[in-house]
């Protein structure tokens, strides 16, 4: 019961927060119509005595109580309905948008990696649509309460025996709690098979992979995984449900023990002329009506208490991202780079990892250079890109930026000093001006800021095609234009270029999804690029590529293997060294010669 206090204590502090008149609004009437109901009893009551006793005006005063009661028990309950839906509204609105700041609001990425953090993701976005439902199921677990204490009261008046039908309530609700929790751990426990079908449905569905999934023919082969899943889920929940509905049975069964010995105490307690006809008719109303707050306060309570396990895991993701963002460290990063970037002993390992990802770097980025990053796959470029980026931070080993170690400044602010493209860019299917100018919040409003961006990416062509910045880029929402992978890259590549002063300019395998020409097109943008981020502030340009053709453009080639640097130099000296990196560019040479 503790959970299910906390849980409500919360939210109806949240809504008080969000809109106290529809919270207001909404529970006073939802009390009054709940008060309501145990009056339509006891007017039938006294209705029936009144008849019995050949008493007319009595039996229309009774009548008219039992109208208006009726009246308000139907039209206040559906008048709540509106201001609690609205509330209920506002929550979710909440609830997400806090949902959004705390996955964002970490100031490092190397926990977000984890599967256990994929499915800690995965359960809260189905906890916040459940905690918008406890809004709603809130208010009305309350007025059953009232109900309860009510209907409790009437009973008393007859006979305090008759409490006992109010107390042997309260059996049903410890055992659905002890129900809902068998049910919470089932789901929590089966968490990555919802995840995994969801991916499933997702992939079998999305057009980006429809098309190979035709070719294959492969569709049944999705189908006959999901169905392997769905199976082992249902199997699982079903023994969970069936010890659920064998709880909740259980504790139906004593309290209808208790309901007919209840009715039968007053059937007794009528013959020996201890009550009036109209008190049986009243106890049989109540007992009902007592059943009826028991099933439906059972079913709020199970909503309640599955939302309290969501609300746990909500503070707790919110708990552990404050005490992760912590004080903001002191120091300042430099305005320009004069030295370059230097990493000294440098070591990264995921968490949950057994072995080292990065080992022993030990690397210096001259300022005002562009460096190339090559390797094979698995090498740890895409893992040292995130360490210079500030989305990790190194487990052992330190980054300096002109001698200043990046430990001990802000991750936000030195990545207010990056730019990059990554491979898997994102495909932010907004208008083109939104699209490009999220890059860099201060000017996602100004024209001219991204119409600069869109010509130093070569993509002015990509805009005017589509019909200017405010043309819609996308079909996910909105009858817009749909790009292909190159024309989204170069998109993507303005919305990095919206930083013009970066001291770190990184680009991620950029003409993976290019054919020749608009690779060079890229090419020549990024020559231009460098050459304006080493002029302004001296800044460091690195990319990432696996096509060693382009990296004869940089000014210094660092080798990775197994996480380490195991060559670094320019392309002339590490070809005439005839090391790994000569055998890289001959075997792509060898390649584009046949």
């Amino acid at each position: 019961m503790s959970e299910a206090l906390f849980c409500l204590r919360h939210l109806f502090v949240l809504g008080w927060r969000l809109d106290r008149r529809r919270l207001a609004a909404g529970a006073g009437m939802l009390m009054l119509a709940a008060l309501a109901t145990p009056v339509v009893a006891v007017s039938l009551g006294g209705l029936v005595d009144a008849v019995a006793a050949d008493r007319p005006e009595a039996a229309v005063r009774w009548s008219v109580v039992a109208a208006v009661a009726l009246g308000l028990e139907l039209t206040l309950d559906n008048f709540a309905h509106i201001y609690y839906f609205e509330l209920s509204e506002l929550t979710d609105e909440q609830l997400n948008r806090d949902l959004i700041r705390l996955v964002n609001g970490s100031v490092r990425m190397d926990h977000r990696v984890d599967p256990a953090f994929a499915d800690r993701i995965d359960l809260l976005r189905q906890d916040v649509l459940q905690m918008r439902m406890t809004v709603q199921s809130g208010l009305q677990l309350a007025a059953i309460a009232a109900q309860v204490a009510f209907t409790a009261l009437l009973l008393a008046t007859l006979s305090p025996a008759l409490l006992s039908l109010s107390l042997v309530a309260i059996v049903p609700v410890l055992l659905g709690r002890w129900a809902e929790q068998v049910l919470q751990a089932t789901r929590e426990r089966l968490s990555p098979t919802t995840r995994s079908i969801r991916h499933l449905r997702l992939l079998a569905t999305n057009p980006a992979s429809h098309k190979e999934i035709q070719i294959a023919g492969s569709a049944p082969y999705f189908v006959a995984r999901q169905d392997r899943l769905l199976d082992a889920y249902g199997s699982a929940m079903r023994r969970a449900q069936v010890r659920h509905a064998a709880l909740v049975a259980a504790g139906q069964v004593v309290f209808a023990l208790v309901y007919v010995g209840s009715v039968l105490w007053v059937y007794t307690l009528a013959r020996r002329g201890e009550a009036s006809i109209g008190d049986v008719v009243l106890v049989v109303s109540l007992a009902t009506q007592v059943g009826a707050q028991m099933a439906s306060g059972l079913d709020l309570l199970g909503v309640v208490h599955r939302s309290a396990a969501g609300l746990r895991r909500f503070l707790e993701l919110r708990r552990q991202t404050s005490e992760e963002a912590g004080p903001a460290p002191a120091r300042l990063v430099p305005d320009t780079v004069g030295d370059g970037i230097r990493l000294e002993s440098l070591g990264f390992t995921y968490p949950g990892a057994a072995t080292e990802t990065l080992r022993g770097i030990d690397l210096h980025l001259p300022a005002g250079r562009s460096v190339a990053l090559v390797g094979e796959n698995g090498a740890g470029k895409s893992t040292l890109i995130a360490l210079l980026l500030g989305l990790y931070a190194p487990t052992r080993g330190r980054m300096l930026v002109d001698g200043v170690d990046v430990a001990g400044v802000d991750p936000r602010r030195w990545r207010d000093r990056v730019a990059v493209l990554f491979q898997d860019f994102a495909k932010v299917e907004l208008s083109v001006q939104d699209s490009v100018g999220i890059g860099h919040l201060p000017d996602v409003e100004s024209r001219e800021a991204v119409r600069t961006a869109v010509d130093r990416a070569d993509a002015s062509g990509i805009v005017d095609r589509v019909g200017g910045p405010e043309a819609l880029l996308g079909t996910a929402y909105g009858d817009g234009q749909d790009l292909s992978g190159g024309q989204w890259q170069r998109i993507g590549l303005a919305r990095t270029l919206m930083r013009t002063r970066p001291m770190l300019l990184a680009l991620d395998e950029p003409a993976a999804a290019l054919d020749a020409e608009a690779e060079q097109r890229l090419v020549d943008a990024y020559q231009e690029v460098a050459k304006q981020v080493a002029l302004t502030v001296g800044g460091v340009t690195l990319f990432v590529t696996h096509r060693l053709s382009t990296v004869r453009l940089a000014d210094l080639v660092v080798v990775l293997k197994d996480g380490r640097v195991v060559e670094q130099g320019s392309h002339d000296t590490l070809v005439a060294q005839g090391g790994r990196y000569a055998e890289l560019y001959a075997s792509q040479a060898r390649a584009y010669a046949r």
